[in-house]
């Protein structure tokens, strides 16, 4: 039950890092490297290919046609284009919301 325990305290931890190598992909854009990766995060390099090879594993990231590097993936774009809830009239009020007439 103790090696339980311990996992369950690193997942949040490890989520947080894959969705900081998403974010380096996406913020680079197609072809970002692994090296490239490893020089813009906070993380070992180990863990760094390890995340990348699970990411890649997944569909969430994909080589670039030339193999160089990474882009993001199908399912990155399949989260994307899920349904999200409509705005609220508090989130729309810096957009301008349109006025009530009565």
């Amino acid at each position: 039950m103790a090696d339980d325990a311990g996992f369950r305290a690193r997942q949040p931890a490890a989520v947080d890092s894959a969705f900081a190598v998403l974010e380096a992909v996406a913020g680079h854009g197609p072809g970002i490297t692994s090296k490239q990766l490893v020089d813009a995060l906070p993380m070992s390099k180990a863990t760094v290919y390890r995340i990348v090879k699970h990411l890649v594993e997944q569909e969430y990231l994909v080589r670039t046609p030339d193999l160089a590097g990474f882009m993001l993936g199908r399912r990155v774009l399949d989260l994307a284009r899920g349904p999200v809830l409509p705005q609220t009239v508090e989130s729309q009020s810096h957009l301008g919301a349109p006025e009530r007439h009565s």
